[in-house]
């Protein structure tokens, strides 16, 4: 007895099991993608009030960009714990960006079908390096070439560099990760990537580049998925209780420091360099430890994340991302008509947002379990031996 109680106590579990779908995260997605879509669709409320409380609202929705970054943390953190229980797998390249390709490629490649009929009809101007959008290089394309994101103004394209830095993500680390292969080396690694983004968005503000690149230029993003490739890491080894335990103290520090920054800029806008250096950095940190927070079992933080509300919307994130910025333009004249048949600019504008969201989850809903869903059964075919062991 006493050596079976021993061999328990040396072959302890894993804590965090890739293969496990931990429903906070799904929430954290809901989070992230409900951010971008009212920074999009109600992020100047503030501007057209007195009232503090509807400021403050408008501040939060202002600070709506962040939920990109949310994004990133949470691809680290997942693609990175995939990549490294499954880098011994015999088929690990092979079934790794198999799985991305029936995830990613889809609908993206159906609204680039759609953005290019509807061109056809608007007189768009596309030009040969459009082709970049196909292989996502869109950006940096179109950070060396501004033009390319204005073929027509109705057609936006400026939210897929988000899409663009995870794709290029993708590509790239799986093979670093397998070059690096143990956990300290792959540590290292995390530390040294984050170290040379905020390296350069600091080289972009002090030489008076172009601020875009250090928003759309990947190798300027990469703290942000290195700060969730770390935790992946580190809560698979013996650090995990530590990591857990500290969490909440972490968070709250972070934080703290993130709302500082906002205090002394006086401004939750991206486009001040302060935020875009190491705003960004602490940023991530914030979301990183909230992924932790996510991670403590037991604990509220998870119960509150795993919402079936906040879950629904992380659920059809990826449909709601893409599909959300085009909508934008095509839904925007209703605004007005509802102001309008309201007589208030207040409940014209929150029935509109409502709307809009409903619309927007609707058709990514139909996306997700008429498309999208098929196809990712496929994934099937690309499984794991650890998956069939």
């Amino acid at each position: 007895m006493a050596e079976l109680a021993i061999e328990k106590r040396i072959q302890k579990p894993k804590t965090f099991d890739f293969r496990r779908r931990l429903p906070a995260l799904d929430g954290l997605r809901g989070i992230a993608i409900l951010a971008v879509f009212f920074y999009h669709y109600a992020g100047g409320v503030g501007a057209h009030t007195s009232s503090s409380a509807v400021r403050a609202l408008g501040v939060v929705f202002a600070l709506g960009w962040s939920g990109v970054d949310l994004f990133f943390v949470l691809s680290g953190f997942l693609i990175t714990g995939i990549l490294y229980d499954t880098q011994n797998d015999p088929q690990y390249y092979r079934n790794f960006y198999a799985r991305r390709v029936l995830r990613i490629f889809p609908i993206y490649y159906l609204l680039i079908a759609i953005y290019l009929c509807v061109g056809l009809f608007l007189g768009a101007h596309w030009k040969p390096a459009h082709f970049f959008f196909l292989v996502y290089m869109g950006y940096p394309a179109a950070l060396i070439w501004p033009s390319l994101t204005t073929a027509v103004p109705s057609l936006a394209v400026t939210h897929l560099w988000s899409l663009s830095v995870e794709e290029q993500f993708y590509m790239a680390w799986p093979w670093l990760i397998a070059r690096l292969r143990t956990r300290q080396a792959v540590l290292v690694g995390c530390v040294l990537v984050a170290t040379l983004a905020l390296a350069l968005r600091l080289c972009v503000w002090v030489f008076g580049w172009n601020a875009d690149w250090a928003t759309g230029f990947l190798f300027c993003r990469m703290d942000q998925l290195a700060v969730g490739a770390a935790i992946a890491i580190l809560v698979r080894g013996q650090s995990h209780e530590w990591l857990l335990r500290w969490a909440p103290v972490m968070f709250v520090c972070s934080t703290a420091c993130v709302l500082g920054i906002f205090t002394v800029r006086h401004t939750v806008d991206r486009g001040d360099p302060f935020l875009w250096t190491f705003g960004y950095s602490l940023i991530a940190v914030a979301y990183g430890t909230l992924l932790l927070l996510c991670l403590r079992s037991g604990s509220w933080v998870p119960s509150l994340f795993s919402w079936i509300f906040l879950r629904t919307f992380g659920k059809y994130s990826y449909g709601l991302y893409l599909y959300h910025f085009p909508l934008a333009v095509v839904l925007s004249p209703m605004r007005q008509i509802l102001v309008s048949w309201t007589h208030s600019f207040w409940v014209g504008s929150v029935a509109h947002v409502v709307i809009c969201l409903l619309i927007n989850l609707l058709i990514a809903a139909l996306s997700f379990h008429f498309l999208e869903s098929p196809i990712m059964r496929l994934k099937g075919k690309f499984g794991y031996a650890a998956e069939m062991a």
